[in-house]
Order: C-alpha cells, then structure tokens, then sequence
C-alpha cells in the first residue's frame, strides 16, 4: 500500500542518514591511512592508482551513496523480500572475501585495500535494512551469514567492526519484530559464542571517544537483549563471557557517564536471584568493587534522576549479591558492615540503600549481627525505627517517591530489628531487650506506635477493596494485595518483634505490650495470628537452624502466655 511504501521509505531515509555519517568517517580513515603510509615510506604510490583513490572525494562518495540508495527506493517493497535479503547477504559475503584477500596480499599498503574496505563498509551498511524486516531473521539465519559478520568483529578497521555492533544492536532491537523473532536470532548469536567475541571487541574501546562509547551502550543493549530472550543465558554472559568482571571494572570510576549506569543495570540483571553469578561475583573480588562504586555516594548527593538511578542500581547488587553465605563472610572481613552504618548515619540519597544492604548482611548471619551490636549498631538502628527517613533529593521530592521511600524505610528497619532477635543469643541478646526498657521505654513506645499506624492502614486498604457482593471470586487475592501494598508485611515484622518482647524475662516490658495494645483496639492474640503467619512463610531451607530454634521457642512461648492472656476488654496480664 501507499501508506506502508512511506513507512518503508521513511524507515529506509534513516538508514541513508546513517550511511552518510559512515562514509564521512570512512573517507577520513582513506586520508589517515595514505597520510601515514606517505610518511612511512619514500617510494611514491603509482600516480594513476593514487588519483583513482583521491577521486573519491567526499562528496562525490556521498552523492553516489545518495543516487544508489535513491533509486533503491523506487522499489522498497521489493527490496525488502527474502529473494532481496539473501542477494544483499550474498554481496556483503562476497566483500568480506574479497577485503580478506586484499588484506592479506597487501597487509602494508592502505592504499590497495581501501577500496575493497569502502564497498564492505557500504554494503554493510545496506544490510541494516533488515532491522525493518524482523519477519525475515529466520530465513537470515538459515543463511549463516551471522558467523561471517562474528568474524568482523576482530577486523583491523574499528569502524567495520562498530558497524556490526551498531547492526546487531538494531536487529536485537527492531520495531514491530514479533518476540519469537526476536528469540530465534538472539539465541543464534548466543550458540555462535557472541557473548564472548562481543566483549573481547568491547573491552578494546576507549570510551573516551565518542564513537567507541556509542558502541559500548550498543553491546550493552545486545546483552541486555539476550538475556530477555533467553534468561538461562545469564550465566554464559556472567561467567563464560567474562562480563561480569567489566561490568564491575566499569563502576569503580567515579565520573557518572550513561555506560556506567547501564552497566549497574546490566548488573543487576545477572545478580537477581541467581546463586551461580552471586558466587561467582565474590570469586572475582565484586563485594570490594561495590563496597568501592558505593562509597562515592557516602557524603555526596547524585546530581540528577539519572545518577540517582545509578546509586540505587549499586546498592541493589550489593543486597542481591549478599543472598550466599559466602558472600556476607566477605563483607564482614571487608568492614562493609561499618561502611553501611557510616553511610547512614550521614542521612544522604545513598542511606536508602545503605539500609537495605544492611538488611540483607544480617539475614540468616550471626556473625554479622555479633559485628553490628559490637560497633554500636544499635545507636544507629534505634533512633530510625517509626521515624521519617533521609531526606529525597530535589529532582525526587513527589508525594508517591516520599510513600514509596517511608514504606522502605519502616520495611527495613524493622526487618533488621527482627533479625537481630533471631540471631543474637546470651549477652548481646540481653543488651537488644535492654534497649526497649531504657528511657522509660521510649523504643518500645515507637514500635508499637508503628504497629498502630500500619495496622491502620492495613485494615483501611482491606476495607477499600470489600466488595458490594459476595460474588466477587478474585476478591481474596485483592484482599491480600491489597494489605500487602499497605504495608501488612512490615506489619508482620513489627509484630514479631513485639511477641520476642512480650515473652521476653521482662514483667514491665510484657505488661506495656499488652496495655498498648489493649489501647490501639488490638491483643495479642491478633498480632500472633499476623507473626505466626510470617513465619510459617518461610521455606525450611532459607532458614538457618539459630533462627528456626528461635522461632520455635517463641510460638512455645507466646501459645503459653495466650492461655492466660484476657480478652482485650480486660487489658492487663492475667
């Protein structure tokens, strides 16, 4: 149809614009090299050879490039079946070959293989006009013309080999290409070992300039591809492909440049709930990269939404990373423990997620709590529990980032409280439970004041969602969406933590749980119905036997003490 002929022809102007750009940077490449080979050496290059390469003018190059992409125009719709693909793949096959030969007669002289090297870069270009076609990547790879142009990616000439990174990037990210399209060729590069030319060609660009870091967002982008095609990759990429290991090289410089949030992003991809990568991050020395990229943003605030993305990302791996034991043992001996508190403690952007690292370095780690209480943890700790939390930046001060930020907030403190109940034992147990009877119970007062406030709006987001009828057959599951977006699981955290205190060796502490619960319209009987269903959540084997013995104590106690605890129209303790 007409309509789709100026679609095609649009896509097809914009691919000539590209081709424009690459012939400029290809002419100048012709001057550098004749330039440095008339230096080089004292024989002149044959007069008549010399002038037909210096004919080729820029502009004389570009008008050419202009007519033959014009009349390719005439019949875009032609040029775009798979008889027109294959003749486009047959003609870059045989350009390689033939700048192949060209190299390889002449390897010293520019001048006889720039011609060959000109009509190759050319052509490839040309073949991006598949990009527009994603219906046809499985008829190109049938091709196998993908392992010739894997090939280019070690050529001498930088710009051939961008060009088949810029030419992968486009195809990974075509419009319109349908999913299975788009997974047929992505896992083809992966089996023709992409992932490992594509990095060893990454890691030879210099950022610096900008071409090269243009190529190094588009490799990126091929990753990121991928691994959305074909999740099972990650390791490939993390491991195999070495990946990883620049990933984290590229967080440690402290200029922010858009590659180096990509590469956070990147990053965290890999990392999410994947034991292989995490491990393999703490063999290549990852925790002291992250402990390095993240205490940059210790005092100094990100500049922009960007940077702030970036800080997030960094803190987001460290907390990802931190899942194996191994891993926490490495973060112990590299004092990431102090960093985080000193993080915090400077009430920055990056205190959010210096508490949320903290979260995940004591789950499940008693050595890592011992540490925490032994360096005064708890001067820091208690003074954020049910309190607001460092201020947002400027650029990020709208009323749902400030919801969104308390919720963490309140999450993750009380997370940490809890787990230093699971783990501490003896003495340092003795000193978390004296914290909530010092200055006339002041701490405990808090908590339970964040109990009532998330309770609150717990039950106000269920009554929100109640249904007119009782015909409603999702109306469970909005329910429980519902309290879960309000806050029910830090509401569980909180309540657990009470039923610790209320059972603890402490008739005063005991006694002031009941009656402000009594107060707030609540019992014990509700809170433990809440906590016992949180830690029934948990999968025995993500537990560690301190925490189950714990846990297990407490529901003997807390099933002992509501034996004899009254209703809540008698507040007291029986």
């Amino acid at each position: 149809s007409r309509s789709s002929s100026r679609r095609l022809l649009s896509r097809y102007r914009r691919k000539r614009e590209m081709a424009d750009k690459a012939l400029f940077e290809l002419e100048s490449f012709n001057y550098d090299a004749r330039r440095r080979v008339g230096s080089a050496s004292a024989v002149a290059m044959p007069p008549a050879k010399r002038h037909r390469v210096e004919q080729k003018a820029a502009a004389e190059l570009l008008a050419e490039a202009e007519r033959d992409l014009e009349e390719s125009n005439v019949e875009v719709e032609k040029s775009l079946d798979e008889n027109a693909m294959k003749r486009m793949v047959l003609s870059v096959e045989k350009k390689i070959n033939e700048n192949m030969q060209m190299r390889m007669k002449y390897p010293d002289k520019p001048e006889k293989f720039m011609e060959s090297e000109l009509e190759l870069f050319q052509e490839l270009k040309r073949l991006h006009l598949l990009a527009t076609a994603p219906e046809l990547f499985r008829s190109f790879i049938k091709t196998r013309c993908i392992t010739s142009l894997l090939g280019l990616l070690t050529h001498e000439n930088s710009d051939i080999s961008i060009d088949v990174v810029d030419l992968f990037h486009e195809l990974a990210d075509a419009d319109e290409a349908q999913p299975e399209d788009s997974a047929a060729l992505l896992e083809c590069l992966i089996e023709h070992d992409a992932p490992m030319l594509l990095m060893a060609h990454m890691e030879k660009l210099d950022e610096g300039d900008e071409d090269d870091a243009a190529a190094v967002h588009a490799t990126l982008s091929i990753f990121e591809s991928m691994l959305e095609a074909k999740p099972d990759a990650a390791e490939t990429l993390a491991q195999k492909a070495n990946v990883m290991k620049w990933l984290l090289a590229r967080l440690k410089p402290r200029v922010f440049h858009a590659n180096k949030l990509y590469a956070s992003e990147l990053l965290a991809v890999l990392l999410q709930q994947n034991s292989p990568n995490q491990l393999f991050l703490g063999q290549v020395d990852g925790i002291l990269s992250l402990l390095t990229a993240a205490a940059q943003y210790k005092r100094k605030e990100p500049q922009d939404a960007e940077e702030a993305e970036l800080v997030e990302n960094t803190f987001d791996c460290m907390a990802s990373a931190l899942a194996p034991d191994a891993n926490k043992l490495l973060f112990l001996k590299a004092e990431g423990i102090e960093l985080m508190i000193l993080t915090i403690k400077e009430r920055r952007f990056a205190s959010h997620g210096a508490l949320k690292v903290l979260d995940a370095a004591l789950q499940c780690n008693g050595a890592n709590c011992e540490r925490f209480v032994d360096i005064r943890g708890f001067k820091t700790l208690f003074p954020m529990v049910g309190t607001a939390p460092a201020p947002l930046p400027a650029f990020s001060k709208g009323s749902g980032e400030r919801r969104s930020a308390q919720r963490q907030h309140d999450e993750h403190c009380s997370s940490v409280l809890l787990t230093l109940f699971h783990q501490l034992t003896a003495d340092r147990r003795l000193r978390l439970l004296g914290k909530f009877a010092e200055d006339e119970m002041g701490k405990l007062n808090r908590l339970l004041q964040l109990h009532q406030r998330l309770r609150v709006a717990v039950e106000e987001a269920e009554l929100q969602v109640r249904p007119g009828d009782d015909d409603d057959d999702d109306i469970d599951e909005r329910i429980y969406l519902a309290r879960m977006e309000a806050g029910n699981y830090t509401l569980q955290l909180v309540g657990t933590c009470l039923c610790y205190i209320a059972t603890a060796r402490n008739k005063a502490l005991r006694q002031r749980v009941f009656q402000a619960l009594y107060d707030q319209g609540s019992s014990l009987h509700e809170v433990w119905d809440n906590a016992d269903e949180y830690i029934k959540s948990f999968q025995d084997d993500k537990v560690d036997p301190l925490q189950k013995r714990h846990t297990g104590e407490l529901a003997t106690a807390v099933g002992a003490l509501l034996k004899t605890y009254k209703s809540k129209e008698e507040p007291g303790e029986a």
